[in-house]
């Protein structure tokens, strides 16, 4: 089957000017050449808008859009998707890197015209020691067969069970999103790309993964330096996640599968944990124990994510002072 491939590559930023370039290099380094770079800036207060529209100048392939408002990576990357002319669609994140093979290993498996997505495993990178430290899954750990609903919600419960593959960075063909209208959900800022991948699952979408790693996932605290990369623009809300996840589970395509329902619940819980774990951490840093307390009252459970919290600052402080 001939499939056409080319790829349209976007890029999202906001107050990216520290290290946008190590994302635009890896782009502009592809052994298989995208079509076109599509950089969407959401309403960056620094100097980032001024060095891309340089970049824009000196490459012809970039393009360089922005958001009307600051509307967070779904509103970016939904103005990306929009323009976006290639057959394919590629996302990078700005803290993030591709490996200069990456468009054409997966291209080579798009190529064989049985799937609509196709993504591969992460390498972790610490930015402070400058290195990658690992793989998210491990090589041979990579699934060869399609991966369907029951597959992906399985792999996304977050809390500390394994790997969350709504980390993974699929490249899609376009054709098959703007056929079924699958967009980014504007409202969300934390956990879009997972509803995105649940709404082209329910559409149908046939979704495969490859063995190798060629997407370079900035780790927010480096497992070598234990730094933090400073990089990250995310907008913490597992609570808005946690609650998301019980809204799919309610949604008539899935509420009468009592497996999915209960995975997502269980996705919910894990979500629970992580949300009990970043309010202990913000708490800390700024010194509000009553703030820990009266959500202790409220909440007992919440007790023994403080105490795991509290360990293990305690710990990263022995290993790296």
């Amino acid at each position: 089957m001939n499939v056409s491939m080319s790829v349209s590559l976007v890029i999202t930023t906001y107050n990216a000017q520290a290290f946008i370039m190590r994302a635009v290099s890896s782009a502009l380094e592809q052994t298989h050449a995208p079509l076109e770079i599509i950089i969407v800036d959401d309403c960056s207060t620094d100097s980032t808008p001024d060095l891309l529209h340089r970049l824009a100048r000196a490459h012809g392939s970039i393009r360089v859009m922005s958001t009307p408002y600051n509307g967070g990576p779904s509103v970016a990357r939904n103005v990306g998707l929009g323009a976006a002319r290639g057959d394919w669609i590629a996302f990078l994140d700005a803290d993030d890197a591709f490996a200069p093979d990456r468009l054409e290993v997966l291209m080579a498996r798009a190529a064989v015209g049985d799937c609509d997505a196709v993504a591969d495993d992460l390498a972790y990178y610490d930015a402070m020691a400058g290195q990658v430290t690992g793989r998210a899954m491990g090589a041979g750990q990579v699934p060869r067969t399609p991966i369907g609903l029951r597959d992906y919600i399985a792999h996304n419960r977050s809390g500390g069970e394994g790997f969350d593959w709504g980390l993974l960075k699929p490249v899609f063909r376009r054709e098959f999103m703007l056929a079924h209208g699958i967009r980014y959900d504007p409202v969300v800022r934390h956990g879009e790309d997972f509803l995105l991948m649940i709404a082209f699952l329910m559409a149908g979408g046939r979704f495969f993964l490859i063995d190798h790693a060629t997407y370079l996932y900035t780790q927010r605290q480096g497992s070598v330096s234990g730094r933090a990369s400073g990089m990250s623009r995310t907008t913490i809300a597992y609570r808005d996640m946690h609650d998301g996840a019980l809204a799919l589970a309610r949604d008539p395509r899935i509420c009468n599968n009592p497996e999915l329902v209960a995975l997502l619940r269980q996705r919910a819980a894990g979500l629970q944990r992580l949300d009990d774990s970043y309010f202990v951490s913000v708490a800390l840093r700024s010194g509000a124990v009553g703030a820990i307390c009266r959500r202790i009252m409220r909440r007992p459970a919440f007790l023994p994510a403080m105490i795991r919290q509290v360990a293990a600052a305690l710990r990263r402080r022995l290993c790296h002072s």
